[in-house]
């Protein structure tokens, strides 16, 4: 039997050979409860599970029951994972390196992870037919919490930190209303991809002869792949909105330069507030 039991390095059967790999895994357990699909599960082995993310958890990982509070989130950045090196769930323009911030070794070191569970090829590191039924059984059980956000990379940005959903929606709803502000500012920062690199600029209105019309009057960009730090940035730049205005007199004033430098104090200052707190 290849799929439920086996730990790493001693499987010699593929996956697919006694399952089918089309349909999600764990597709095999049979619900006893008096209510069909609740648990407890029962596996081709006769043993009980509270659910089939338990069983692969446990089962198929041989991860600990004792860090099981970990099991939604650690699968969650799995399935996002899988989604991204599958490129079929989730935007091709998406990339594995995004996932960890551009760290390369924390990369290689996930994915020999899943290299030594069988679920991603040692070839071209896309999932195989287990990875790919693992993926599938991962989006359809997932929590009602995380059901309405988006697989992939989205989803991992937005639970970097520790904050819960009820934190990271009052933020996210913040930031919006925030960006209708600024969308109505003659001055505003905005995001955006130059050359595949994530930039914020400060757009202005310029008069001409003829028209005003809107141009980048300041901007700054991070490495291809680091997103992450832009987004920072822009929501940093978000919590000061009332300072928009004086920053582009600074620019039309001092040029780009006086705003960077001024940009780096306020940083500097902020990680001195930290370390008195």
């Amino acid at each position: 039997m290849v799929g439920s039991s086996y730990p790493f390095g001693t499987r010699t059967e593929r996956y697919g050979d006694d399952r089918h790999p089309d349909l999600p895994w764990g597709y095999w357990m049979v619900s006893t409860s008096d209510i069909p699909g609740q648990p407890p599960l029962v596996d081709d082995e006769g043993r009980e599970w509270g659910s089939v993310r338990e069983a692969f958890w446990i089962d198929r990982l041989g991860l600990p029951s004792i860090h099981s509070g970990w099991m939604h989130g650690i699968m969650e950045f799995m399935a996002s994972y899988l989604a991204i090196a599958d490129g079929r769930f989730v935007a091709p323009g998406e990339r594995i390196r995004d996932i960890f911030l551009g760290d390369g070794h924390l990369d290689q070191f996930f994915r020999v992870y899943l290299l030594a569970a069988g679920l991603v090829s040692e070839t071209d590191g896309r999932p195989t037919a287990e990875g790919r039924a693992v993926l599938l059984m991962l989006i359809a059980t997932r929590t009602h919490e995380n059901a309405g956000e988006a697989v992939g990379l989205e989803w991992i940005v937005a639970n970097r930190t520790v904050a819960d959903r009820s934190e990271r929606l009052s933020a996210a709803q913040e930031v919006e209303r925030r960006e209708r502000v600024a969308a109505r500012m003659a001055h505003r920062f905005a995001t955006d991809t130059i050359d595949g690199m994530p930039v914020v600029k400060l757009i202005g209105l310029r008069i001409t002869q003829e028209i005003p019309i809107r141009s980048t009057l300041w901007s700054m960009s991070w490495p291809d792949g680091d997103r992450y730090a832009r987004d920072r940035f822009y929501l940093w730049l978000l919590e000061r909105i009332d300072r928009w205005d004086a920053w582009n007199e600074m620019v039309s004033k001092d040029g780009t330069r006086a705003l960077t430098e001024h940009f780096m104090k306020l940083a500097f200052c902020d990680e001195a507030d930290d370390d008195r707190e």
